[in-house]
């Protein structure tokens, strides 16, 4: 346990940062970016693994990072033949209130979510958390994350594309599995995104000098990044989307500054390089998630068409050699949309297919300008972030004024748009929503990035209204610019407990909001009775009552992994006739087959009283109703018991 915190941190920022710097990126930029970059490593890793044979775990992936880098490293020597860089504009170091800011930010968000979790290894409960948990335990044991097959054990055997950026990350930390999990969680809501918001932040309101009353728009922004709601929602329900939503602010910074420099506004000191990071860094995002590329898209190219325009006008004004390039560069993205919507047709005619029931306009429209967690089951009656939303309407109105980060204020009425296509189920409208599965709560970080670079604008506009006015107007400006940023304060330390609340409903059986499958003190147990079968057992039990956690908490395989039904014939015969194991005797030799000489049973329905209740079996199934005759106990708390399937002649 020790060791994984470091570990995890010298994974996610080392090698992407090393790669970004040889890029000529800026520092902050590089740093934030490093995660995103290191997916896309790891990705690559992934695919040569699977293709050679080599095993994936933590000392393999040491080594192709190595190889990778100083592969990069010689890549970009190539590249400064073709055009170099001024890297003597690089070297400025990260400001230290930045680091400051960061920190707070961190430290809000972590204190919040630790007492949300209640222990660093507690399992995540939500329905999608035991199917993820499992997959990463199959990763680790297989030494293998190629995204397609590898989580065949959770696909019934069957192959399947799945992206498996997520579940390669946790498979290799040296902790167990649910720790390891909830450490990714951890680091993502509260330091990758924080870093990335803080990223954007400084390309977006840089300070004109290196005085503090100068950099309050940043300073109180960075802060303010710990606002957001949707980090904490979705890496408590959704890991590997969440995941790729934490990298998100990082990329979409690199994008910002991979424009010329001009002024006292961050830009890149050598294009070429900024525009191979900005590739790197949205092809680790999209290994994560392919919901990256509709996220990317919704933030990535309007900031990109926006911030790069003036770029394009004056080289396709050159005609000649830059319009060829242009047109290249056009040819070469529709071909690749092209090519992306063949691979994946089966999975966007699927999503163009998806529905959900609908909501109130209005009240979504609220939940909006509050930050809610957009989840009925959680509500968020109060003020929420009311504060940051009132200042991005300023930020809007000084954007389009100004014409600075007007690409903000195009994405937030963009993903705005979203949210209201997700409710408006029965009109076409709704088809805008579908790369999202119609779900708020996957939407609604769209929203937080453009709204926290709008509030930003708003506090620096202020600022700049202070120093200039004279008179009582000064007095007015500068009280709000004062103002401004202790708002955007007190509304961050406003919102821990909702990020609490968040994080426990996920984790927390006297707290959750959804019917739960392991009670109290039922993961220690787990843990405890897994001593004393072999390593190489296997745990038959209804996958809804938390014999499913045997697999990611102990390593003991269990024969229905995750609550969905199987179709493979041994486990379905299983599920069907285990009441009648005494007279059939093809029951047993299913489970011989599938070598699974233990069962588990929970007599607490209610899973210790929790508010929502136990989760009920998920398909129709006999696996409660093993007769007892043919058990002996192995270990029991009076609530649990793990049973040896004597009956079928098993000694051990």
């Amino acid at each position: 346990m020790a060791l994984t915190v470091p570990t995890l941190l010298v994974i996610l920022y080392l090698p992407g940062y090393l790669v970004l710097r040889r890029l000529a990126v800026l520092r902050m930029q590089a740093l934030a970016a490093a995660p995103a970059v290191g997916s896309a490593m790891i990705g690559t890793l992934v695919v040569v693994y699977h293709v050679t044979g080599l095993p994936w775990n933590l000392l393999t992936a040491a080594l192709g990072a190595v190889v990778l880098v100083g592969a990069a490293v010689g890549a970009v020597r190539l590249m400064h033949r073709i055009r170099p860089p001024r890297l003597s504009e690089t070297r400025t170091p990260i400001w230290w209130p930045v680091i400051i800011a960061v920190g707070l930010a961190f430290l809000i968000s972590a204190q919040a979510m630790l007492r949300g979790f209640d222990g660093l290894d507690t399992p995540m409960q939500a329905s999608d958390g035991v199917w993820h948990l499992n997959a990463a335990a199959y990763v680790r044991q297989d030494q293998n994350a190629y995204p397609v097959g590898s989580l065949a054990p959770m696909y019934w055997g069957q192959v399947h594309y799945y992206p498996t950026g997520w579940h390669a990350l946790v498979a290799i930390l040296p902790a167990d599995v649910p720790t390891s999990a909830n450490l990714v969680a951890l680091i993502g809501a509260c330091l990758v995104w924080c870093l990335g918001c803080a990223s954007l932040l400084s390309a977006c309101v840089p300070p004109t000098s290196r005085r503090i009353r100068d950099a309050l728009p940043l300073l109180s922004g960075i802060i303010a990044s710990a606002i957001a709601t949707a980090p904490f929602v979705l890496l408590t329900t959704l890991w590997p989307y969440g995941w790729s939503v934490c990298l998100l602010p990082g990329v979409i910074a690199l994008l910002l500054v991979a424009r010329p420099q001009r002024g006292y506004r961050r830009g890149s000191v050598w294009p070429l390089g900024g525009i191979v990071a900005v590739v790197l860094a949205a092809m680790g995002a999209a290994f994560v998630h392919g919901a990256s590329v509709f996220n990317l898209a919704v933030l990535g190219v309007p900031a990109m068409l926006l911030v790069l325009l003036h770029e394009v006008r004056r080289r396709w004004r050159q005609g000649g050699r830059s319009r060829s390039a242009l047109i290249g560069v056009a040819v070469v993205v529709c071909l690749g949309l092209l090519a992306g919507g063949s691979v994946f047709a089966d999975q966007l005619v699927m999503l163009a297919r998806f529905t959900r029931p609908g909501a109130m306009l209005g009240n979504t429209m609220l939940e909006a300008w509050r930050d809610s967690p957009m989840i009925s089951a959680i509500p968020d009656r109060g003020m929420g972030a009311s504060g940051l939303s009132a200042l991005s309407v300023l930020g809007a109105l000084v954007a389009l004024a100004t014409h600075r980060h007007r690409w903000a204020a195009l994405c937030a009425p963009l993903a705005l748009v979203i949210l209201a296509a997700s409710v408006m189920t029965h009109t076409p409208l709704s088809i805008l929503a579908s790369p999202w599965y119609m779900q708020k709560a996957r939407i609604l970080p769209l929203l937080e990035i453009p709204v926290l670079v709008l509030a930003a604008t708003a506090v620096e506009w202020l600022c700049a209204q202070a120093r200039s006015r004279t008179g009582r107007l000064r007095v007015v400006a500068a009280a709000l610019s004062v103002a401004s940023p202790i708002l955007l304060v007190v509304n961050t330390l406003g919102r821990e407990g909702i990020h609490e609340r968040v994080t426990a409903v996920a984790y927390q059986p006297a707290r959750s909001a959804w019917t739960v499958m392991l009670a109290p003190g039922e993961a220690d147990f787990i843990r405890r009775s897994a001593e004393l079968i072999p390593e190489d057992a296997m745990v038959l039990g209804q996958p809804t009552n938390g014999s499913a956690y045997y697999w990611s908490l102990t390593g003991r395989q269990v024969v229905y992994p995750s609550l969905r039904p199987y179709a493979e014939p041994d486990r379905r015969y299983v599920s069907g006739h285990a009441a009648m194991m005494r007279v059939d005797p093809q029951v047993c030799q299913a489970l011989d087959r599938l070598g699974a000489h233990y069962y588990y049973t929970d007599a607490d329905r209610s899973e210790g009283g929790a508010s929502a209740g136990g989760k009920t079996p998920q398909w129709p199934n006999q696996l409660n109703f093993v007769p007892e005759s043919q058990l002996t106990p192995v270990a029991t708390d009076g609530t649990h018991t793990l049973w040896l399937i004597s009956g079928c002649g098993w000694t051990s």
